[in-house]
């Protein structure tokens, strides 16, 4: 029967992915997750690998939870009161953007991060990555079908594109956030965004 460890493993995962997330992946040493974790070089070797080895285990638990916690909001989260596609799809979008702007100091999303400082050269932080980045569009693009189904959004519209778009706004509203624009800016750069979605034509028109 093996050692039982002498700590917790969730917590010690998620002080990495923040020191990670705070000074990225070459602003990290391994004696910095050494003081972060309290835990010796040999310890964190022999538990989770090597530094890279750490940084992909956090880096894909993250995108992870934030997809499934996207697909959950996006259905209106437990005990919600329903409400139509569209809204609650802005509801979503809205509220990433006003989560971003309040955060003090801005780090934004570690995805972004993640993708930003190691995607063009390492292979496995760039499959992660994509993979995240399709799965959020996805679901925002099925949400739109779902509107399309309900009549508020043309039949004529891409639903796949259209995922992507607002992908691509609140992946941008992610790094304006961090230069510091006001949270107002944001929030009307997202409701302008959810103009573009196509409606269908009204009757007589």
């Amino acid at each position: 029967m093996g050692r039982k460890r002498g700590f917790d493993e969730v917590t010690v995962l998620d002080v990495v992915r923040d020191r990670f997330w705070s000074t990225g992946f070459e602003g990290t040493s391994t004696y910095d997750l050494m003081e972060a974790t309290g835990l010796g070089k040999g310890s964190i070797y022999k538990a989770f690998g090597n530094k890279r080895d750490l940084y992909l285990r956090v880096f894909a638990d993250y995108c992870h939870d934030l997809v499934a916690q996207a697909h959950e909001q996006l259905k209106g989260g437990p005990g919600a009161v329903p409400a139509s596609p569209v809204a609650r799809l802005e509801t979503y979008l809205l509220s990433i953007a006003t989560a971003f702007a309040a955060e003090s100091p801005h780090r934004g999303c570690f995805l972004t991060k993640g993708t930003a400082d190691l995607a063009a050269e390492d292979e496995k932080v760039a499959q992660t990555a994509r993979r995240a980045f399709d799965d959020l569009a996805s679901a925002f693009a099925a949400v739109i079908r779902e509107a399309q189904d309900a009549g508020e959004v043309s039949d004529e519209a891409d639903s796949t594109a259209l995922g992507y778009l607002l992908l691509s706004v609140i992946r941008g509203v992610d790094s304006l956030a961090k230069a510091d624009v006001d949270g107002s800016t944001l929030e009307r750069t997202v409701r302008c965004a959810m103009a573009l979605i196509p409606r269908p034509a009204t009757a007589g028109a």
